[in-house]
């Protein structure tokens, strides 16, 4: 009961994570094109006005593995951040990081497209994703600022580094169509966002 009072988000999120994924069936593989195509946000479609997309596309994940690690990381990052720091501020930090994302590799693709269009930036501007990870990433990067522990810089470290190789390589290679291209973008620049927003929960 203790855990209930001091989880609600996340444990609300959970469930509606977990019955998205049923819905959607990606507990048992790749996502419902169909719902990808409806809930999925993309660059072009917030410009065009689809605001809600920054919202539906969180509740949904790629399929397969994916869908069961978002589960475990957003449990875990959320869950530290809601249960150390309370409701409010984990709410916040996860929704406020999810949205501030997007925003910025919109205006990021944007200003890139203006200068030359280029094949990576037109694949940004049209590709659709899906998935909270932005938002926990964000979460995970409060925790980990916000240990005591000097351990801490060292991990840090190490997630920043695979995060940058993780992108160079989609960079490269562009995966799914550029699909992992944009979900590895939003995950190196939350990651640092989420640490940006230890002092602003400091007690």
């Amino acid at each position: 009961m203790n855990t209930l009072l001091r989880l609600p988000f996340t444990l609300t999120m959970l469930s509606v994570l977990i019955a998205a994924g049923i819905y959607g069936r990606s507990h048992v593989g790749l996502l419902d094109q169909t719902i990808q195509d409806r809930a999925g946000y993309s660059m072009r479609l917030i410009v065009e006005g689809q605001v809600h997309r920054a919202i539906t596309s969180l509740l949904f994940t790629a399929g397969g593995w994916r869908f069961y690690s978002s589960i475990a990381m957003f449990g875990l990052g959320v869950g530290y951040v809601e249960w150390n720091y309370g409701t409010t501020r984990s709410l916040a930090t996860f929704f406020g990081i999810h949205i501030t994302t997007l925003a910025l590799m919109t205006i990021g693709v944007l200003a890139v497209n203006a200068m030359a269009s280029t094949h990576r930036g037109q694949l940004l501007w049209h590709v659709q994703d899906v998935g909270p990870s932005a938002g926990y990433y964000g979460c995970i990067g409060l925790a980990l600022a916000g240990l005591a522990s000097p351990i801490r810089w060292p991990i840090i470290a190490l997630i920043l580094l695979v995060l940058i190789a993780r992108a160079t390589w989609s960079f490269i290679h562009l995966p799914e169509d550029g699909q992992m291209l944009s979900a590895d973008f939003a995950h190196l620049i939350a990651f640092p966002l989420g640490m940006l927003c230890t002092s602003l929960v400091a007690d």
